[in-house]
Order: C-alpha cells, then structure tokens, then sequence
C-alpha cells in the first residue's frame, strides 16, 4: 500500500473511531512512537521489517506503550497501523490526521515568517485579519528569517501572502527585466 493512500485511509479512520476530543492526544502519541523509531534503527528493524513475527511485534509494541502511558485509544491506533504493516506511513498518517481534525475543528495553522519576532498586540491583529479571511480559528506558528528584511510571510496550506520587501523586491525585479 502506497504511503499516501495508507494515509488517507488510516487517517480517516483514527478521526472517525476516536473521540473528537482525544484525537490531540492519540496524535501527539503516534508522534512519540514515530521519534522513537527514528531513533534507534532497532526499532525500525523490528516494526518495518517482515524478519518479525505478529507476535514479537505485537510483544514489543505492549512495552514500549506501558512506557509511553498511552490512551488506549493511541495503543489500539497503533497496534492496527502495525498489524496492518503500514508502520512505514507513520509520518504521512499524523500529518493527514492532524489536518483532518483540523478541518473538522475549524482551526487552521498559519506560518509566519518575519525578520523579528511578532510581538503579542502584532500576533493578536494578526490572527483577527486571518480569522476574518479564513473563517476559521487560526493558530500562528512563528519563525525567523532575517533576508525578509521587511515585512512578512503568511501561510496557511497552500496559500501564501507575501508582504515582505524581499518579496515585494522580487516582484519589482521581474517587472523591470520583461
């Protein structure tokens, strides 16, 4: 099964089967196994490969999750992408789970890059002109990028508004050289 059909399909199904309310969690869950495996190749070895049986994984998955102290929600979520042998989808399934419940909550993340830091009255403004055009909660995400000079960069999914002067700079550019 491809990565992003195992995505769509176990993301829907996780947004689905646990309450709305637990989904963060069960997300934030799938995450710290997903780091876990990206951190010791052993682990990687064990749940991607067919070398193990259902069982051993099955055996290992119950410990690593006494230690996580995982939802039963996010242990069951789990041991179904693994009996499923989609382990391997892991990133792609949080990601589509995190935006499907973002939907379904009327929350988007929007990215700003600026070359200072937003102070708190600016970020507050902010998420109000967002809130307005989206029609949806917005939650910002904040980074540095000092070559704006100016100005910044709003993105939300695959819109993006550029009011920063490097942007606007560009822009000039392309109209002298035509």
């Amino acid at each position: 099964m491809n990565k992003t059909y195992a995505a769509k399909k176990f993301s829907k199904a996780l947004i689905n089967t646990v309450d709305i309310s637990a989904v963060p969690r069960v997300i934030e869950e799938l995450d710290a196994f997903s780091g876990l495996i990206d951190a010791d190749r052993r682990f990687k070895l064990l749940f991607l490969s067919q070398i193990f049986s259902e069982e051993e994984k099955k055996k290992a998955l119950d410990r690593i999750l006494s230690h996580m102290k995982a939802s039963p929600q996010g242990a069951k979520f789990l041991t179904l992408i693994i009996t499923q042998g989609v382990v391997a989808a892991i990133k792609e399934i949080i990601s589509a789970s995190f935006h499907i419940y973002e939907e379904r909550m009327k929350k988007v993340t929007a990215e700003v890059a600026s070359p200072v830091a937003l102070d708190e009255n600016y970020s507050n403004r902010l998420k109000a002109v967002l809130r307005t055009m989206t029609n949806k909660e917005v939650e910002i995400e904040s980074r540095l990028d000092p070559s704006l000079i100016g100005g910044f960069i709003v993105k939300i999914g695959s819109t993006v508004y550029d009011s920063s002067l490097k942007g606007q700079l560009q822009l000039l550019k392309a109209e002298l050289t035509r």
